[in-house]
């Protein structure tokens, strides 16, 4: 059949005299037409809603030996492939040169049955059945997906005697089952009911719209989050997306917001403190949760179109709000960015424009001076310890300064700021030593826990860095406040060396 140019189906007539041919060509007719479907229209691998998808786990038993799920898959030559029942296998480590990948690979083949012989005539006699059956083989050769496709592998190294689930499947270690590489079967079109295809086309539609409005606010990241949003609504507009890979299809969208939640804290830090953007984060958190988690079922996908429409919600009015039209004002001080404030060598001055908005330095805090901590009321309090000292350090555009601060481990850092706007946020600049990463501090004002103030900075060659924390003007009630910097984490002290404070002009 499969060197004719054409099809041939039987056809019968009255007085055909059939013969064993004849039927074996019918048969064969209706299997070669099937398996060229399959060819055509479905590409080969593993059918994930079927059954247990043909997934490869561990048995925790202790050894090398692991599980085959049954399940439902087609190699590239149209076959079916199907196992009905679990399948355990055992990988014999002392056959193999470690270290090595072993490929778990399922081939299909056929097996005549049923043999039958007629005693009154011995010259009739054959099988009666073929059946179509599976084995599953552990290759040291990756499998082509063409006779045979791939269900897992598994990277053996020295030492390694039992084979478990990764722990983190998309970074699995030796030992641990990879799925990274498992074929997924295409289907002319997707799983997916018309109202899972609508949900998900509206939130990704909204999403693509709050991103671009971010990237014309200058977040640069939020062009990254634009563009997977964008692929994702074209695999959606194909029909591609359904219940076995929405969460797939999701995960790069989540994971590229989430960095793009930490640009805006760390670059706009005016952004970050509009309101709404706390329940955002959180809205953005619960989405991750539920991608991360990897459903496969129609409810829990329907669940993840509402997360995503939910997170949505809670973006919306955080970019209405920034994008509310004002007076445009004049440029006044110096012009700078957000990324040139953590990396400033100069004193900050009166006045600074930064990413276009205007700002007045209200007060300022010079550490190791009696007058200024005086004036502040700054002291330190519950520390485990705590010292004082002068420092020469360079910033990353090499100039060097000398400057002196305080460092203490534990307890709580409390001074008092002046001159303030009420109503009006606050931006709060501190010179430190970024020679250790962490630092980690409860930020309270007049008592009230406004945030957490964390600084990831680490830099051991040009050891100066300036970081900034924002305050929001809801918590600035009067014309001066008390703020407090407890400790919460780090690597070996919180310090500080001085304190700028700027309003809005």
């Amino acid at each position: 059949m499969a060197e004719q140019a054409n099809f041939k189906r039987i056809n019968f007539f009255e007085g055909f005299f059939t013969t064993d041919e004849d039927w074996n060509a019918a048969e064969a007719y209706h299997v070669e037409k099937r398996r060229l479907h399959n060819r055509v229209l479905h590409t080969p691998g593993v059918v994930p809603v079927e059954s247990g998808g043909l997934r490869v786990q561990a048995r925790g038993r202790g050894d090398l030996s692991f599980e085959v799920a049954p399940g439902y898959g087609i190699d590239g030559r149209g076959n079916e492939l199907v196992l009905r029942d679990p399948a355990v296998k055992v990988i014999e480590a002392d056959k193999l040169k470690l270290p090595q990948t072993v490929y778990v690979a399922m081939k299909y083949f056929e097996e005549p049955t049923d043999f039958i012989a007629y005693k009154e005539n011995p010259r009739f006699k054959g099988h009666r059945r073929i059946e179509e059956k599976v084995k599953i083989d552990v290759m040291a050769r990756e499998p082509d997906g063409v006779e045979s496709i791939e269900l897992g592998r598994v990277r053996l190294e020295e030492g390694v005697r039992e084979i478990r689930d990764a722990l983190d499947p998309r970074v699995p270690g030796p030992g641990e089952i990879d799925l990274r590489f498992v074929p997924v079967a295409g289907t002319a079109g997707s799983h997916a009911s018309p109202q899972l295809r609508v949900e998900v086309a509206n939130g990704l539609s909204e999403k693509a719209a709050l991103s671009q409005l971010l990237c014309r606010m200058g977040v640069p990241a939020a062009n990254h989050v634009r563009n997977a949003v964008l692929a994702a609504e074209m695999l959606n507009s194909a029909n591609a997306v359904g219940p076995f890979n929405l969460a797939d299809v999701l995960t790069g969208v989540v994971e590229l917001e989430r960095e793009m939640v930490e640009a805006i804290e760390k670059d706009f830090p005016q952004i970050a403190a509009r309101k709404g953007f706390a329940e955002y984060k959180k809205s953005l958190e619960a989405l991750t949760k539920v991608v991360r988690d990897r459903p496969r079922d129609a409810d829990s996908c329907m669940g993840i179109a509402r997360f995503l429409s939910a997170s949505n919600q809670t973006l919306t009015p955080v970019v209405k709000e920034k994008l509310q039209p004002s007076a445009r004002k004049e440029a006044k001080g110096e012009q700078i960015t957000w990324k040139d404030v953590v990396i400033r060598s100069k004193d900050f001055p009166e006045e600074l424009n930064i990413d276009g908005s205007n700002f007045v330095r209200v007060d300022h805090l010079q550490l190791v001076n009696d007058e200024s901590e005086k004036a502040h009321k700054f002291r330190i309090e519950g520390q485990k310890d705590m010292w004082k000292s002068r420092q020469t350090f360079t910033y990353p555009d090499k100039e060097t300064v000398s400057d002196s601060g305080v460092a203490y481990i534990g307890g709580e850092a409390k001074w008092q700021v002046q001159n303030l706007k009420p109503g009006k946020d606050l931006i709060v600049i501190k010179r430190f030593d970024s020679i250790l990463g962490e630092q980690i501090c409860d930020i309270s004002v007049d008592g009230k826990k406004v945030g957490q103030w964390k600084v990831t900075e680490a830099d051991r060659k040009h050891r100066w860095r300036n970081h900034y924390f924002l305050v929001p003007g809801t918590f600035v009630t009067n014309d001066s406040l008390e703020m407090s910097a407890k400790a919460v984490s780090a690597e070996r002290d919180i310090n500080m060396f001085q304190l700028w404070f700027y309003q809005p002009a």
